[in-house]
């Protein structure tokens, strides 16, 4: 695993965790308005190293990786938690596992979905299809163009260096991961939820709505992580003072 720091060392954490087949590059819209007043800590996840191979796991290890790295860094509380998609499944498991004071926590389209072991082979089946694709062909479209346009020719290549092994533990990841029955928030913390009404990951908001303690905040005619994309600023805002109130 591979960490990126921007910003002074002195100021409020914000750890930054990316979505499957991307990198931290992902973030580099809000990074650049977050490290003026935030020390920005941005891993690259098993796996998704172009520059090393390195394989993915399970949400449990890169948990284990990050708490390592801040611990050598000396470093024990984070003001901002944010984890997309996959990276929520593993900023979630850096709040549970409870040794770090985390204060706001921000999960955007994570999939908190278990699925049957068949259909878990199913995906793991397509992400391999989609990444051999990528590996041979990266100059010729394929749906990662259509989905993630802005990053499409970044995550072509991630996916082409990818194993099948971590193409495999990630597909399990993103879909046996479910939530604990409740969530217990310190009276400093608060958790969010954050989904888009074009992304498949909204069918989770009836599971995350049981959690009355928590926030649940809908984004409506936006795609998969796209408010993070098209509307950094606000993203931010809503990130630093909680100004956001499109709550369902």
């Amino acid at each position: 695993m591979k960490f990126i720091t921007l910003g002074n060392p002195q100021n409020p954490v914000a750890l930054l965790i990316h979505a499957m087949f991307i990198t931290e590059k992902m973030f580099d819209g809000i990074t650049s308005l977050l490290q003026e007043e935030y020390y920005v800590i941005l891993p690259t996840l098993d796996g998704h190293d172009i520059t090393e191979k390195t394989t993915f796991k399970s949400a449990q290890e890169e948990a284990d990786k990050i708490i390592a790295y801040l611990q050598k860094k000396h470093i024990t509380s984070i003001e901002i938690l944010l984890g997309t998609s996959l990276g929520g499944i593993i900023a979630f498991e850096l709040f549970k596992q409870n040794k770090l004071a985390i204060q706001t926590i921000y999960l955007d389209g994570t999939p908190f979905i278990r699925f049957s072991d068949l259909r878990i082979r199913m995906m793991a089946k397509v992400f391999k299809k989609i990444a051999h694709k990528s590996a041979k062909q990266p100059e010729n479209p394929n749906v990662l163009d259509k989905l993630y346009p802005v990053h499409s020719l970044e995550m072509k290549k991630i996916c082409g260096n990818l194993s099948d092994e971590s193409i495999n533990n990630l597909a399990r990841t993103c879909y046996t991961y479910e939530l604990p029955n409740t969530i217990n928030l310190t009276e400093n913390q608060s958790l969010t939820f954050i989904y888009s009404t074009k992304e498949k990951a909204k069918v989770c908001i009836h599971t995350v709505k049981k959690f009355t303690n928590c926030r649940l905040i809908v984004k409506d005619g936006y795609k998969h992580c796209e408010f993070l994309y098209k509307e950094p600023e606000k993203y931010v805002r809503m990130l630093v003072k909680n100004q956001d109130k499109g709550a369902c």
